[in-house]
């Protein structure tokens, strides 16, 4: 794995951030390539045993990085609450982190008063152990203005170093706990036709439908693991919203039912990461900007993300 992630880990952030503030979206489908996450099971494969279509017309399989390949991590910290709940996570993370093979390179960051590198990725160990032990777990939630930045700081990432990139937020985010008000106010108290009383989780679902699409032409699965979950009806669609945040990328969420449960859960979300492929494709000449990915392996049932956007400002490729 390539020394510069070190060097360029804070120039990326920045670059990420100001991009994510201009509105532009990172993507590697220009050159006619993407990068398809998939789990596509044991033993390894190589290139020509994977079979891809897009739109239904054959694309080239360009290369495959399976589990054994190196993996960059970017785990992003937005926890603000109980303690009780924070702990069983932090030592999950911290236990299932030491466990990864030398080649899986994590990053810790933080989602809270804009995204903040906490440790430069890197083999090491003892660093993310320190940040995480002193991590103070106070403020507002930070996940849905964390995001975007995130995705494009790990996208610019991968168009640096062809290895399997990844982006993981645990959190313990609430609806009513970040400073934007996402519970949709009554707007006109005196009138009982007013929407807003109908619908008081339409703000929730516009912002985390708005993330998604943007994130659709992003080729770096986000993944999310909350440490609870929170039944009334705003958080439920919140939840809703992250669960289609991290599937409009290729990844996955999950959500401990009970404290007891965190740990174990914690610790099943970093294997399932761990154990991902990424297949490297060439898209068809013509292919449009909403296109599908279908894969194919003799043999094996596979589980791969199929629908992407092309970037309408991508640059630099797979090489």
């Amino acid at each position: 794995m390539k020394l510069l992630l070190r060097r360029e880990m804070l120039g990326l952030l920045a670059t990420a951030s100001l991009t994510a503030s201009e509105g532009a979206t990172a993507g590697s489908a220009a050159s006619g390539r993407c990068r398809v996450t998939a789990w596509l099971g044991d033993p390894p494969l190589d290139a020509g045993e994977v079979k891809a279509t897009v739109d239904g017309q054959a694309a080239r399989v360009l290369s495959v990085h399976g589990p054994q390949s190196p993996l960059l991590l970017n785990v992003v910290l937005d926890l603000t609450g109980d303690l009780a709940l924070i702990g069983p996570a932090r030592e999950a993370l911290k236990s299932e982190v030491a466990a990864q093979s030398s080649n899986v390179w994590v990053s810790l960051l933080r989602a809270q008063d804009g995204l903040r590198v906490l440790t430069d990725p890197g083999p090491d160990r003892a660093g993310i152990n320190a940040q995480l032990d002193a991590l103070e777990t106070t403020g507002r939630a930070g996940l849905l203005e964390a995001v975007q930045p995130a995705a494009d700081l790990a996208e610019r990432i991968l168009r640096r170093s062809q290895i399997r990139t990844a982006l993981l937020f645990l959190t313990d985010s609430n609806i009513y706990n970040y400073r934007e008000d996402y519970t949709n106010p009554v707007v006109n108290p005196s009138d009982s036709r007013d929407l807003s009383r109908r619908f008081p989780e339409a703000l929730i679902r516009e912002k985390t439908a708005k993330l998604a699409s943007a994130l659709n032409s992003t080729d770096v699965p986000v993944f999310v693991h909350h440490l609870a979950w929170l039944r009334d009806r705003l958080n439920e669609a919140y939840q809703s919203g992250l669960q289609q945040i991290a599937e409009a990328t290729g990844g996955s969420s999950s959500f401990s039912r009970a404290p007891g449960d965190i740990a174990g859960d914690v610790s099943q979300m970093l294997k399932k990461i761990a154990s991902h492929w990424a297949v490297d494709l060439e898209l068809p000449a013509g292919t449009k900007r909403t296109y599908s990915v279908q894969l194919a392996v003799e043999g094996r049932e596979i589980q791969y993300r199929t629908k992407y956007t092309l970037a309408p400002h991508a640059k630099g490729s797979l090489s």
